[in-house]
């Protein structure tokens, strides 16, 4: 509900005092004492009673409403930063007349703002959309400005009104603070399996948030995206499998199983066929482990199967040089393994390059894929088909910077994200990927040992 602002005598908006809780609880206790002092003269005990018992009632519905909110904010700290911000940006509204052009009226109208902070990942505003209010960039703007003192660095990174209309939702970062991750050895690299850490503040779990897609032009940042991935699926004795029609990871044929780098449509279609039949294989597995242990719903992840990861860049120009048999046979067993694989710990890493241009993937083998990222500036056509009609805020971003949006961890929010750099510390040699991969695969024979 919105909260009814009116003009004093020095025509400045106050919200009057009849609005507050503490107005009516000094009105009852006030009340209260008064019996009391009465009570002295004459006897009106079940007067007193009441006005007591109702102070007391008021005093557990406040502290009760007060628990509630620390326990969500998650601490105190964080309770007073969110109820700090929400009068931070109720005041700059106010002072800018972003919710009423009327500047002579009584009384005003101020959407309700609330404020929830996921710190120190980012902060959530949630604000009412009264009639008029439109502009959703000037709302930006008194947003941004609205942030002091510790959190003076976080702006606004994503901005939208909800489906229904009745609510305008901001999420802002932290623009201060550097997410590129710079690992500086290859053991910094290695991470549990399954799991995948894509920047300093964000870890992908495969086994939870099955596949990732990453889009991004010439020059974004997307190669070294995806050969930051490999050095960590190298290091957790991963098995990778590469659909590579450029030529990409060719050189990794020096030490790495050739069968599993394919350029070529015929061999590609060979590849994910293997693929397909171990999906099968690993479902029987699975299938055997469920009846033996009686568990139901028991994933490859959960019986220690190592992680097989189908890894495509620039898919569309693999999908171009197929004929209309081939481009269908593709698709079908893409789909399969996109839509089956992650019971089984078998997963896609794609990389094309616009969600625009790139007709090759469905929707519906898109909507499969948990963490989607979008590098270098992209209009909000091209935003809302990477993030299923999600924009993020306009503007341009840096080489190597995009957003990304990972279930359960952005509430399909676009959030910015940052390639990590493996070029300072030299881990982009490839001397350094081969001894990535004989680290994880002399771990990954030792654990098939030890079973």
């Amino acid at each position: 509900m919105a909260v009814i602002y009116k003009k004093n005598a020095q025509n400045v908006y106050k919200i009057p005092l009849y609005r507050f809780f503490w107005f009516w609880w000094l009105l009852v206790v006030s009340l209260a004492f008064l019996s009391s002092i009465i009570g002295l003269v004459v006897s009106i005990k079940a007067v007193q009673f009441a006005l007591w018992s109702l102070v007391c009632v008021l005093i557990i519905i406040r502290a009760y409403s007060l628990m509630k909110s620390v326990i969500n904010a998650k601490s105190i700290k964080t309770y007073i930063t969110q109820k700090g911000s929400e009068r931070a940006i109720t005041k700059s509204l106010l002072a800018t007349m972003s919710v009423n052009q009327l500047r002579d009226t009584p009384y005003i109208a101020v959407p309700r703002v609330t404020v929830g902070a996921s710190l120190p990942s980012c902060v959530k505003v949630s604000m009412e959309k009264l009639p008029g209010m439109y502009d959703i960039e000037k709302l930006t703007e008194d947003i941004n400005s609205s942030f002091r003192g510790k959190l003076g660095a976080y702006a606004v990174v994503s901005s939208r009104i909800t489906d229904d209309g009745l609510y305008y939702k901001f999420v802002l970062e932290d623009k201060g603070s550097d997410k590129t991750w710079r690992p500086k050895t290859l053991e910094e690299m290695k991470q549990n399996s399954h799991e995948i850490k894509l920047q300093n503040d964000l870890i992908i779990n495969l086994a939870d948030k099955p596949h990732i897609i990453a889009w991004g032009k010439s020059g974004s940042g997307k190669s070294s995206l995806l050969l930051s991935i490999l050095l960590q699926l190298f290091m957790s004795g991963s098995e990778v499998y590469f659909i590579d029609p450029k030529s990409e990871f060719s050189a990794f044929q020096e030490f790495y199983p050739s069968e599993r780098i394919q350029e070529d449509t015929e061999p590609i279609l060979k590849l994910l066929r293997n693929v397909c039949d171990e999906l099968r294989r690993r479902q029987k597995i699975v299938a055997k482990a469920v009846k033996k242990q009686q568990k139901i719903g028991l994933r490859g992840y959960d019986i220690g199967l190592t992680p097989i990861v189908v890894v495509a860049d620039e898919i569309g120009s693999a999908v171009a040089s197929m004929d209309s048999k081939q481009k269908k046979e593709f698709l079908a067993v893409l789909t399969q393994i996109v839509q089956k694989g992650r019971s089984v710990s078998i997963f896609c890493i794609v990389a094309t390059q616009s969600p625009k241009t790139d007709t090759t993937l469905s929707s519906d083998i898109r909507s499969q894929f948990a963490t989607k990222i979008l590098l270098g500036s992209a209009n909000a056509e091209t935003q809302r088909m990477a993030f299923d009609g999600e924009v993020a805020t306009k503007g341009g971003v840096d080489r190597f910077k995009g957003f990304y949006i990972s279930d359960g961890k952005t509430d399909e929010t676009p959030l910015s994200f940052a390639v990590t750099d493996l070029h300072t510390h030299h881990l982009n040699d490839l001397k350094r990927f081969e001894k990535a991969y004989k680290m994880g695969f002399q771990s990954d024979e030792h654990k098939k040992q030890t079973k």
